[in-house]
């Protein structure tokens, strides 16, 4: 998503309104995605003497019920749900009125949901989903991470999983100790094949729609793929750099790429001349053939869409 929230930017007038607030967007989802990076990393000490698979970035629907789990611990003893939040600050999990918040540097307070909801709410989608492909599995439990390297807690319930990335591998081995193998246990290589085979990544609208910004405000033109400038222009069957000279035959790709992410999941030739620059008809017709999209509709109306895999 920050990559995404980079390239909205890049394509944003320097001035445009949505900018600041932009900048902060990218800011917090690049922690996110470090504090992702830095549990992945420390479950390299993670070792245990039994059958398990890890899972990473779990994306799963019943119905038009969806859910993204950051991790899955699979094994014969109990699958494991676990929740990484990029939550700074002084972390307060109130008991007495259910509420959860932080205060941050500044001592400011922020009312926040608690993480807890979503993970119970993880499990109990599981255990359904498990439960209609006829799979008889162990116990799940769940754990919730925070990832920040500054954070405290001031309060948080005895009674549940909740740690710290140093603290991650400790946690896992505790809840497993506490769980025992069942006669019926299935193995964690036939649950991950089923969830690898099922699986279904979350898709989030069109970055435009998603801020609620105009698409005709994007700066429009062909980036170059080595200095990163919008300074490309189309000469006899490549692409050349007016900033660095870069030339690149297939620079067009990349625009089409930045379309779906940012304006919308299809394209027509003339929206494609007008994101791109290109004013032959005919050149953005071989163009938009030879990508490897999907084509809907006939020549005149037809659209192009990325190939679903």
């Amino acid at each position: 998503m920050w990559e995404g929230v980079k390239l909205l930017m890049e394509r944003l007038p320097a001035g445009h309104p949505e900018q600041a607030y932009l900048k902060k967007e990218f800011h917090r989802y690049e922690a996110g995605w470090k504090g992702e990076q830095r549990l992945v990393a420390k479950m390299v000490e993670f070792h245990w003497g039994e059958p398990y698979e890890l899972l990473w970035d779990v994306g799963l629907k019943l119905g038009d019920w969806k859910v993204q789990m950051d991790g899955l611990l699979v094994t014969e003893r109990c699958v494991i749900v676990i929740s990484s939040k990029n939550i700074s600050g002084r972390i307060h999990f109130d008991a007495v009125t259910s509420e959860f918040y932080r205060f941050n540097n500044e001592g400011e307070k922020m009312v926040m949901d608690d993480p807890q909801v979503q993970l119970a709410k993880h499990i109990r989608f599981l255990e359904l989903w498990l439960k209609r492909r006829k799979i008889s599995h162990p116990l799940i439990d769940g754990v919730v991470v925070f990832t920040p390297r500054h954070c405290e807690f001031i309060a948080k319930p005895a009674d549940k999983h909740i740690c710290k990335t140093y603290q991650a591998v400790e946690t896992l081995y505790k809840i497993l100790e506490a769980h025992v193998i069942s006669a019926d246990s299935p193995k964690p290589s036939r649950i991950r094949k089923v969830i690898e085979s099922n699986s279904h990544p979350y898709e989030r609208p069109p970055l435009c729609e998603y801020y609620r910004i105009d698409p005709r405000d994007l700066r429009t033109g062909v980036k170059c793929s080595e200095c990163g400038k919008i300074a490309v222009e189309r000469l006899f069957k490549v692409w050349e750099c007016k900033e660095c000279g870069h030339r690149d035959p297939n620079a067009h790709l990349q625009a089409l790429q930045e379309y779906f992410a940012l304006v919308s999941s299809e394209i027509d030739n003339k929206e494609f001349r007008r994101f791109s620059g290109i004013e032959s008809i005919y050149v953005a017709s071989r163009m938009l053939a030879d990508s490897e999209l999907v084509k809907i509709g006939s020549n005149k109306n037809r659209k192009y869409r990325v190939q679903i895999k």
